[in-house]
This record gives C-alpha cells, sequence and structure tokens, in this order.
C-alpha cells in the first residue's frame, strides 16, 4: 500500500473491550464494500488509522490511500487540489496537474475534518462524488475516477444539517455506512493495553528501557478522563519512556476533581438540561484549550495540532471563548474555576 509512513492501522483496534471488538466488526464487513464510509468520534480516537485499516483490507489495498486534510486547502486552491487543473487555468499553472481524486483513482481517498468545509466548497464536492466524474480547472473535459470514499469528522453533521451548516444531499451521499470511534472513556479496561503497547514502541524507537509500570499507575491511568483519547495517551507514553519514572508524569496528569460534577448546592432546577449540558461543555472546552496554550507558549499552530482540529477552528474557539487572539509567553494564564450557581444561569 502507498503512502504508508507512519501507517499503525492496528493501533485503532487494539484492546479487548466489547466496544473496540464491535468496531472491527463493522471495520471488517465495511472493508468488504465499496460504498462511502462516515467515521465519526471525537479528536484523537482513531479515524485516520480507521480509514487506513477499511483500505488495507479492502480490495483496493494495493493502490493508493490519499489522504486530504480539508481544512487545510485554502478555499482558492480546494477545485485544483482535489481535482486538479491544466496549463495556464490560473498564474503560474505552467503544467498540467492531476487532482487529488484522479491520484487516488481504482484505490481510496479519506476526506478528514469534511465537517470543516465551507458551504462553497461542499457544493464542489457534491458534483464530483455524485457520479465520480471530475473536471481539471482550465479544462471542459470531464475525467472518470474510480476511488472509495471514507469521510471522517469529529463534528455532529446532523445538527450541522438541521441548521444549515452542511449540505443534506452531501451528508447523504457520505453517510452510506457509519462506523463511531469511542472515546477512550468508554473503553478504560483497554487503557493498560494500549500504555504498554506504546511504551514498548517508543522503547524501540528511542532506545529506553523504562521500568514496568506499576499497579497503582495503571489503575490511575484508567480512572483519568482522557480528553485527548488516545492521542493524549501516546503522548503520555513518550514522556514515559523519555523520563522513564512514574513521579515524573503524574503531574500531567490534570486533577479529575477540577472537572467534577455540580454538587447540592449548584442544583438548577430552572435551566433545561440542554443549556446545562451545553455551557458546561463550553466551559470545559476553554478549560483545555487554555491549559494546551500554555503548554505551548501560546503557539496557536502547535495548539491546534495538538487538539487536532484545523488552526482557523482554534482561532475561532479562542473568539468564542473569550480569550485573547495573543499572549506573552511571560503573562500568566488565568486559572477558569468550574462554574458556579451564577455562571451556570448565565
Amino acid at each position: 500500500m502507498r503512502e504508508s509512513q507512519g501507517y499503525r492501522p492496528a493501533e485503532a483496534l487494539l484492546g479487548d473491550s466489547p466496544v473496540i471488538h464491535r468496531v472491527s466488526e463493522q471495520i471488517q464487513k465495511a472493508a468488504l464494500t465499496e460504498v462511502p464510509v462516515l467515521i465519526t468520534g471525537e479528536s484523537g480516537t482513531g479515524k485516520e488509522l480507521a480509514a487506513r485499516l477499511l483500505h488495507a483490507l479492502s480490495a483496493r489495498h494495493a493502490h493508493n490511500f490519499l489522504k486530504v486534510n480539508c481544512p487545510a486547502i485554502p478555499n482558492q486552491l480546494f477545485e485544483s487540489e482535489l481535482f486538479g487543473h491544466d496549463v495556464g487555468a490560473f498564474t503560474g499553472a505552467k503544467e498540467a496537474k492531476a487532482g487529488k481524486f484522479e491520484q487516488a483513482d481504482q484505490g481510496t481517498l479519506f476526506l478528514d475534518e469534511i465537517g470543516e468545509l465551507d458551504l462553497t466548497l461542499q457544493s464542489k464536492l457534491l458534483h464530483a462524488v455524485q457520479d465520480f466524474k471530475v473536471v481539471r480547472l482550465g479544462s471542459v473535459d470531464e475525467r472518470s475516477v474510480d476511488v472509495r470514499l471514507i469521510c471522517a469528522t469529529n463534528r455532529d453533521l446532523e445538527a450541522e444539517v438541521a441548521k444549515g451548516g452542511f449540505r443534506t444531499d452531501l451528508f447523504y451521499r457520505i453517510n452510506v455506512l457509519r462506523i463511531e470511534m469511542p472515546s477512550l472513556r468508554e473503553r478504560t479496561c483497554d487503557v493498560p493495553i494500549l500504555m504498554n503497547h506504546f511504551i514498548r514502541v517508543y522503547s524501540e524507537r528511542f532506545g529506553g528501557r523504562p521500568v514496568p509500570l506499576s499497579a497503582s499507575f495503571l489503575s490511575m491511568l484508567e480512572s483519568y478522563h482522557w480528553p485527548g483519547n488516545i492521542r493524549e495517551l501516546e503522548n503520555l507514553a513518550k514522556r514515559y519512556v523519555v523520563l522513564g519514572d512514574e513521579s515524573q508524569i503524574i503531574s500531567v496528569l490534570r486533577d479529575p476533581s477540577e472537572v467534577r460534577p455540580l454538587g447540592a448546592d449548584a442544583v438548577d432546577l430552572d435551566t433545561p438540561l440542554r443549556v446545562q449540558t451545553k455551557r458546561a461543555v463550553q466551559h470545559l472546552e476553554k478549560k483545555i484549550i487554555l491549559g494546551v496554550l500554555q503548554a505551548h507558549k501560546w503557539n496557536r499552530r502547535k495548539t491546534a495540532r495538538s487538539l487536532d482540529i484545523s488552526y482557523r477552528s482554534l482561532l475561532y474557539k479562542i473568539k468564542e471563548a473569550g480569550l485573547p487572539p495573543v499572549r506573552s509567553t511571560k503573562a500568566p494564564i488565568p486559572k477558569v474555576p468550574y462554574p458556579g450557581p451564577d455562571e451556570m444561569l448565565g
């Protein structure tokens, strides 16, 4: 299989929990078909690895697996990147170029973070996925392509469709089969398996020989809430291999008591559950973004990569949370306490 750098599909399904067994069965069945697949789930749950495994198990495994990070492509270059261009199609187009659809011919095209696409770009994509024919910029000739389409998103696309943020017709084109990747919170019994796996991987890569993890430390990992899912666990394993001491990485784990549930003194009998839930989630998201920004000394591009969201999405979330767009690395990051009753009431 081409484009195999960093290819580790087995890690998407590593574990022994019932939920990961169910996902494994879904992927094996989906791999036998040619219909589009939509992979959903939180950031860091292994959506790309699941897509690569789908390709590896399919009849197309000997051909290209091409990933397109949708929000990373500037709007003005979207058509050229996906559909290609002919000579003279625009200033600087001195030679013809095949787009991602043509490059993935007979293979698999993986559209990651498809929920981040603007509506205008969704419309252009729809024409291509309706009958799998593309027209290069600067050309009038249609070119047929034979690709297996897999898309992924951490957004609730049904909700986006309902509020007009995602095209209904495109949604039904890509949502023929759906695979939901579980969060690490839903499969905590897999945490020791995953942690030990990553420690072995990075011990071989970095040449380290950390001591085996203690039972008490593994128990602590299982009780952690893992907002960053498998990606966060993998980074923790790297840190452990480098430092080689449990005590050196315990401080990295966020204190679960900081994300405590509302106590009896904070019961709100008047505000609907959906409103209270939304406010609590917004507060938690703001807290996580602040923490990651601080860890990266307010470098927003590194923060976006760590959180597995587009740079544009991070800027929007920073603005939505009321955070400053930039901050001096010397300035302290304000602590965000858990919202009390008055804050929850808005």
